[in-house]
């Protein structure tokens, strides 16, 4: 009984704190009105060449925000939420169309989301567009047959706090196929990170094709179907860029050798 009141109580709590709390990370500037706003489908729209990144982002999230939905597991006793007011979709500009993704890469943005009209979305590079469609995805809800953005008008500036936001990701002790790497960077980018760390061989085994020394894979990966191609990792790379992520490899040599003596 302890535990199921202290549930509900946390529940009331989290209820009544800022909608900013909805949003992760936590953007540095978040501004909030009192209405609620509605679109029948939401539609994301770019403004002049904004570049194949934000381009490829811009379709990604138009399919998100308009397929997700989330029923809860239990009933909160939450119905529609009435709305006062109708945004009628997502205009994105951006200052430089450059793909170039290194450490030094802007990924600030400003998302302005009015009561009624068209809200905006402003970034430097087409990275800032990347995570500020992913603010803007963490906004809209389902709500009945129509989506919604709670407290409008919204102002969000934000830019990270750190420049390298990464994970460390070791496919030399453990296979990951492709798919499952795919849904690890989607996972980074839903959170904002920006680098994958891969561990990509060690002593355990040399799952990466290699064209100068094909024995390194042949025999050095743990089977034929556990195999990284050329043609992965630059697809791996592509997927990872989209979502403003760079991939760093790491081949640790002289050490961590024990699978080349394979051979």
């Amino acid at each position: 009984m302890l535990f199921m009141k202290i549930t509900v109580s946390t529940i009331g709590l989290l209820a009544a704190l800022p909608t900013a709390l909805a949003v992760w990370p936590i953007p540095q500037v978040y501004e909030q009105g009192s209405f609620n706003s509605q679109a029948s489908r939401v539609t994301i729209k770019a403004k002049g060449n904004i570049g194949a990144i934000a381009n490829t982002a811009i379709q990604r999230y138009n399919t998100i925000i308009n397929n997700e939905s989330f029923t809860a597991p239990v009933n909160y006793n939450q119905g529609v939420v009435k709305t006062s007011g109708t945004f009628s979709g997502l205009e994105v500009v951006v200052a430089d169309s450059s793909d170039k993704l290194d450490l030094g890469t802007d990924e600030s943005y400003t998302l302005d989301i009015p009561v009624n009209g068209k809200a905006t979305l402003n970034a430097k590079t087409p990275y800032g567009i990347v995570r500020g469609l992913e603010t803007f995805s963490q906004l809209v809800f389902a709500n009945g047959k129509s989506k919604a953005i709670q407290n409008t008008p919204i102002h969000i500036a934000d830019a990270p706090l750190f420049p390298h936001r990464g994970i460390l990701f070791d496919s030399a002790r453990n296979y990951f196929s492709v798919k499952s790497i795919h849904r690890i960077l989607e996972a980074m980018s839903f959170n904002k990170m920006n680098v994958l760390h891969w561990h990509v061989v060690d002593a355990q085994s040399w799952p990466v094709e290699s064209k100068t020394y094909p024995e390194l894979h042949v025999k050095g990966a743990y089977g034929a179907d556990m195999q990284y191609s050329h043609d992965d990792v630059r697809g791996i790379i592509q997927y990872a860029k989209e979502r403003g992520i760079r991939v760093i490899p790491e081949f640790d040599v002289p050490g961590h050798t024990y699978i080349v003596g394979e051979a």
